[in-house]
Formats: C-alpha cells, structure tokens, sequence
C-alpha cells in the first residue's frame, strides 16, 4: 500500500465526531473542537463530504489564502445555495471583491462609527428601562435581538415598524434542520422576502425621485454612477441586514451567559469599567458568534500529510482556532483581561468582518447599560433556547432576573 493510500485510509475512516448541522453539537461544541485539534487537525466529514480545519494557524492559513481557499463558489458547505440569492461580497473574491468593499469599507472604519455611540446608548436605555422596574428581561428577545437591528435599519433607513419583520426573515436564512444540511422553503422564503423588501424600497424611492443619505441612497448612488450593478446592490444589503443582526445578537447573549457562569470576572466589570471592552473581545474569542466559515478549494493544496481534492469543502473553524493552546495559554479559561486581540471572531484575511468596529461598539455599550441596570443577574437555563445553525451559535431565548431598580 503506497504512502498516499494509506493517508486516504486513514482520513476516510475518522470518527465522525464533528457534524456542524446536528443540533446536540450546538450547545457545546466545545469537546469536539478539541478532538479535532488533538487528534484530527485535517478532519473529514463523510456524511456531508466536507473537510474542516481546526487549529488556529490552520485557520488563519486558510483565510489568509484566497487564492486557493475562494469565497465565490462557496461560502457555505453546502452542495447547494439558495435559490435567488444575489452576489454579495462575502461571496466574491478578487478582484470584484476588492472593488465592492473599496466603495463602502470608509463607512465602518473606527472613527466613521464612533459618532454612532450616542444613538446606540440611547437605545440601548429604553430597551432595558421598559423591564428594569420588573426584574426579569429575556436578554435576547427583549434586548439583544432589537438593539443591533433597530441601529442596522436606522443606518439604512428601513421603518422602525419593519424591523421585527426583517429580523424574521434573517432568522429563517440561517436556521438549518437537525442533521440537514438541505435548503428548505425557510431559507427560500426568507431570501425572497428579505430581498423583495430592499427592492420595493428602491423603487419606491426612484419613483419619488430621491435616493437618501442613508446607506441604501449611497449604494443607490453608486449604481447611478456604474459603480455598482443593480443585483450589487440588492447583495450588499442582503449582507448588512444578516451581518448588521444576527452575529452582533448572538454576541451580546454570549457575554450575558459567559459573565453569569464566571461571575468574579463580571464583579471585576461592575468594579472597573475599563475592562468592558475586553469582556467583548474575549467573549469574541472564546464563545463567538461566527463558529465557522466555508470556503471551497480552487486546486489541489496539502495539509497534515493528505490532498485536500479541488473543488472540496472545507470548514474552517474559528471557534476552535480562538481555543487552540498552541496559540494561547490557558485558551479554556474565560479572562476578560486576556486582551487578545488577534482573534479569529471576525474572520480574518481578506474577508474579515466589514462591521467589525460597530459590533465592537454595540456590544460595549450594551454590556455597559446592562450593567447599569442588572449588575447581578441570574439566567433561567431551563427555558433558555439556542438557534440551530452550522455557522451562527447563539441564544434565541435567554430569561434573566436580576434585582429590580426603578427605571431612569
């Protein structure tokens, strides 16, 4: 038996210890990462016929080789895509990818997301002062789930009375069924709604005559500058209505959970302000949103000793890269102090996360106002709910209770 047949051998019978779409995966995945990083570093998946990547300059290799590892066959593992999405950037490569993040990469820089902090404060209070008095809140439906869309739609100029709406229809792209890995009418519906809702807003607004100052105006000046094509421009909010919501959501209940179940390192937060920010980059890092990302080989490429085929998928698991102790010490321990701030949580390469300074900015002040407000909580495990998603790992449903304090 040649050397390469018995490396085929040997990958093609792993146990299957890693299926992203199993539902009794979500709640802790976190064992399984390990195995993979010990014991499986190039995994494969027979069932859905992917491979995965686990350790954290695996990853950080993969993201950072676009030229191999591309984004515009597959940003999924999935065989097939969802009927009637439209080109986004997330799945592009270059050079389309470089001109489509160029146009809109100024509007989510640091110092041009700043003077957001007011509006994002200002809501942030009167979501939690309509439950401060009672002493209990679900952290997601309540606080979580409205704060990052209502800011999201104000940015685009979406009702405020749509944003629930919106919001399902995110919720329905990503949901994925028990084992499944198939499209379902969820995910088509909810791409046709989603998408049909930007395009009834632009037409309304070409035939009033107007574009707006708000992002859906400047992509829509774009267009009328043949910088962007229409379906372009569909695609980008496509992409900030999901990006702008589900992730940043999913963050916020991360930390609520991870500073409950570490709450010496929460009382450190009440004592000292200053580590607020930390908190949000370590719960990036050690319980993050975006559990993985999918790309799809353009050639041949080796790793650990196998061919990874053209045209495979493959899985690359942030999650399990942030928790890789050969890139940091102790990585199972939450510290809010760690001040790592060469995470995987926002992807990396080429395509890391556009948003990334306002979701750093929403989490902050939302953990801020929290503590203002419910500085001693308590969750109710028993009636808390994850979403089911291979790519987004959260709560839909988190019950808290905390002292009750009249609302400011």
């Amino acid at each position: 038996m040649s050397t390469q047949t018995a490396v085929q051998d040997d990958i093609l019978n792993q146990p299957q210890i890693y299926d992203p779409y199993e539902y009794a995966l979500h709640d802790n995945p976190y064992p399984a990462y390990k195995d993979l990083r010990d014991k499986y570093p190039l995994y494969y998946n027979r069932k859905h016929d992917f491979y995965a990547v686990s350790r954290y300059d695996d990853c950080l290799a993969v993201l950072r080789n676009f030229k191999v590892f591309i984004n515009s066959k597959s940003t999924t593992l999935e065989k097939e895509v969802i009927p009637g999405v439209l080109p986004f950037l997330l799945a592009m490569d270059p050079p389309e990818h470089t001109r489509l993040r160029h146009l809109m990469v100024d509007q989510f820089r640091p110092q041009n997301v700043a003077p957001l902090e007011a509006m994002v404060r200002e809501m942030a209070r009167k979501l939690l002062a309509a439950h401060a008095d009672k002493g209990k809140i679900d952290i997601i439906q309540d606080f979580a789930a409205k704060l990052p869309m209502a800011i999201i739609c104000k940015l685009m100029g979406v009702r405020s009375d749509d944003e629930d709406m919106l919001r399902g229809w995110t919720d329905d792209i990503v949901h994925r069924d028990d084992g499944s890995n198939a499209i379902t009418e969820v995910n088509i519906a909810g791409t046709q709604q989603l998408l049909g809702y930007f395009e009834t807003m632009i037409q309304g607004r070409i035939a009033r005559g107007e574009t707006g100052d708000d992002l859906v105006g400047q992509l829509m000046e774009f267009e009328k500058a043949d910088k962007l094509s229409h379906i372009e421009v569909l695609g980008y909010l496509f992409l900030m209505a999901i990006g702008g919501n589900e992730t940043t959501t999913k963050l916020i209940g991360n930390f609520t959970y991870q500073l409950w179940d570490r709450k010496s390192e929460r009382d450190r937060l009440v004592a000292d302000r200053s580590l607020i920010a930390g908190a949000v980059e370590e719960t990036l890092r050690i319980d993050g949103p975006t559990q993985m990302q999918g790309r799809e080989t353009s050639q041949p490429i080796e790793m650990h000793g196998h061919t990874i085929p053209a045209g495979s998928k493959v899985a690359v698991i942030l999650t399990s890269g942030n928790r890789d102790d050969r890139h940091y010490d102790d990585p199972e321990t939450y510290k809010i102090d760690r001040g790592a701030k060469d995470h995987l949580g926002f992807g990396g390469g080429l395509h890391s996360c556009l948003g990334a300074a306002l979701a750093r900015l929403e989490g902050r002040v939302a953990l801020e106002e929290m503590l203002d407000v419910m500085p001693d909580w308590e969750i109710d495990l028993a009636n808390a709910h994850r979403m089911h998603s291979a790519y987004v790992r959260g709560y839909t449903h988190l019950p808290v209770t905390f002292t009750p304090r009249s609302p400011q």
